[in-house]
């Protein structure tokens, strides 16, 4: 039987990998007859060869005549494996495996309508049971912007230092269990939903009771005092806006501040006790009204509004509504409001997901006044002059190629108007369709050029000028979500500096490839089934039934109904890989079972990128009590 062989080993020039064993296919353990290995990739090198379950071996290195051979005992080959991943000097793979869940979607006998920092070691011991080691949520900063359901979503932070009082627990609060706070719990937890405006308001009532009964003792307290000291340069600004927007006074944002780390940091201490890591989310953008923007305006540029460009989830694109940073203003301090938001975080995380990681590359702008992501175009970039658009064949003239709305071929560039960008998507516009075939094709050039090499070295540059600084403020693991419209110099920067990428199941990178190939992933990613962006598998299965059976198809599954057993199957598949961690929404993990099946699998997705109103209220359907049996 043909096996193929993967190593996973990081070599550098000269160096030969080579494998050997007790079969006369790979020569009988004799370095002078074993089989050498191909390079296929950064950090992989492979051999096909006959091999049966019996088959004992071991890889070793050749360099300048010399024989260096991988530690640990020898290897076996697994029965039923046409296909082994290995990594050089490791006889065990080093994957680790983790779960994705919004801390808010977290249900307990003892949380009161949404998931709090409390529950965190709960959710542990059920990772513990089922053998995972990581436990990833969305961003936990303040949003309390309109005591409404706009506060729900969790990347529009009023504070990108201060965490979100929501998620306190009251019993740990001091608040008693009396009567009417059972009633209130029940009522609460009793539903589907995170009724969050519900939840906020009924919370802050008890935060009022907490605070008029401890205030005058925990205000003078070391512990307190030394927890204001440590956070001096952002916490004063934070209960002073917060003061301003409640109408009372800045000390009882003071106290659920310090309520919020100390309940986290306990949270977090119990986790490691357990040997699991949390990773958190770093969001890319805050709120244009929050503390961060009025407290140092100089780090935003406040007459534009960043979003995405149209994908997959979002035909016109997104408009998130954040200004975008003044990164050479942040460049004069060496990025310290980065590095510093960065280091508060790290006293509770050990890995974060950068949000939008091409944001430290390229942003997509979008003029003030526009609402469509369509109208935007690409910060820093490299515009077009007139003479250029022209020497590629095309025949521009201003009046007819430049139009307001959405279908105009050029954005003319804000700093400079006798300079432009093409549309995003121009393709799609009546403008285009009315073109001639040659200045189709001459507009093609352009555009293809524009948005895939023009900016590759300039947006390089541009990343490495502030990455590196963020990166070494702290011992965290970086992970980037790098999902999109990727220009070639993503992956490179993120390569050379060690930075996770996100590799998404059933959104491949490689052109050509309608899902990711599980054997090609590169080591250094997370790989997962799906985001909070995204149908759950169940759903996404279910919507899409061709693209769905193309899927299964490509990982040998022949069924025809989607079952538990196929959700089953395809996770098993997906563990098989190379990658260092793989981490699955909860969701993904609990459809498993068909008891734990919402009856509409679209219930279950987190976020619609598309909807800009969207509730962000999925909550589990079972308690973690209950998953523990």
């Amino acid at each position: 039987m043909k096996t193929l062989f993967q190593l996973r080993y990081d070599s550098r020039w000269g160096e030969e990998l080579f494998l050997t064993g007790n079969t006369t296919e790979l020569g009988n353990w004799n370095t002078n007859k074993a089989v050498a290995m191909e390079y296929v990739g950064p950090g992989i090198w492979s051999v096909e060869t006959n091999a049966t379950p019996t088959t004992e071996y071991k890889y070793y290195i050749r360099e300048n005549g010399q024989i260096r051979w991988e530690d640990g005992p020898n290897r076996i080959l697994p029965e039923g494996k046409d296909r082994v991943w290995d990594w050089f000097g490791m006889t065990k793979r080093q994957t680790m495996h983790g779960v994705a869940v919004p801390l808010f979607s977290l249900c307990s006998e003892n949380n009161f309508g949404i998931g709090e920092f409390a529950d965190l070691p709960k959710l542990g011991d059920w990772c513990v049971a089922n053998e995972l080691k990581i436990i990833q949520i969305l961003p936990i900063n303040d949003t309390t912007a309109h005591f409404d359901w706009r506060d729900s979503y969790p990347y529009n932070a009023i504070s990108a230092f201060a965490l979100n009082p929501v998620y306190l627990n009251l019993q740990k609060l001091g608040i008693e269990e009396n009567a009417a706070f059972k009633r209130t719990r029940t009522m609460l937890n009793g539903k589907n939903f995170v009724d969050y405006p519900k939840v906020l308001k009924t919370k802050w009532k008890y935060f009022q009771i907490a605070f008029e009964q401890q205030w005058d003792s925990l205000k003078e307290t070391d512990d307190f005092q030394q927890f204001v000291k440590e956070n001096e340069d952002w916490l004063p600004d934070y209960a002073q806006f917060c003061a301003e927007r409640d109408g009372n006074g800045t000390e009882i944002h003071l106290f659920l501040q310090y309520h919020c780390d100390k309940q986290l940091r306990e949270a977090v201490k119990a986790l490691h006790d357990k040997g699991l890591l949390l990773k958190g989310d770093i969001p890319i953008g805050v709120n244009p009204e929050g503390v961060d923007v009025k407290s140092h305006p100089e780090l935003f540029n406040l007459d534009v509004q960043v979003g995405a460009p149209p994908d997959d989830f979002a035909a016109e694109g997104q408009n998130w509504g954040f200004p975008s940073y003044n990164w050479e203003a942040m460049a004069k301090d060496n990025y310290t409001w980065w590095r510093r938001r960065l280091q508060v975080m790290a006293r509770y995380f050990d890995a974060y997901r950068i949000d939008h990681i091409l944001g430290f590359f390229r942003i997509w702008e979008i003029p003030k006044a526009a609402k469509s992501g369509l109208l935007g175009h690409f910060s820093p970039a490299l515009p077009l002059s007139v003479e250029e658009i022209e020497n590629q064949g095309f025949q521009f003239v201003k009046s007819k190629h430049v139009k307001k709305g959405i279908d105009t071929l050029f954005i003319p560039d804000p700093n400079d108007s006798e300079k432009y960008h093409p549309r995003i998507e121009l393709q799609k516009t009546k403008a285009y369709q009315s073109l001639p075939d040659d200045q189709k094709q001459a507009l093609d050039r352009i555009y293809d050029d524009f948005y895939y090499h023009r900016h590759n070295d300039f947006w390089k540059q541009k990343a490495l000028e502030k990455l590196p600084a963020l990166l070494n403020a702290t011992k965290m693991i970086a992970c980037g979500e790098d999902l999109g419209m990727i220009p070639a110099c993503v992956p490179e920067v993120m390569q050379e500096l060690g930075i996770m990428s996100l590799e998404v199941q059933r959104m491949p990178k490689v052109f050509g490839h309608p899902f990711v190939q599980t054997e090609n992933l590169p080591e250094n990613c997370v790989y997962t089934t799906g985001t909070h962006d995204m149908p759950t598998l169940r759903g996404w299965l279910t919507e899409d039934r061709v693209r769905s059976r193309q899927f299964l198809d490509s990982l040998d599954i022949d069924d025809r109904k989607v079952t538990a057993k196929t959700l089953k199957k395809i996770l098993e598949k997906h563990m098989d890989s190379p990658s260092k961690w793989n981490i699955y929404p909860l969701q993904d993990l609990l459809d498993t079972d068909e008891k734990n099946w919402s009856p509409d699998p679209a219930d279950d997705q987190i976020n619609v990128p598309a909807n800009p109103k969207n509730k962000w209220c999925w909550r589990m359907k079972v308690s973690l009590e209950e998953l523990l049996g």
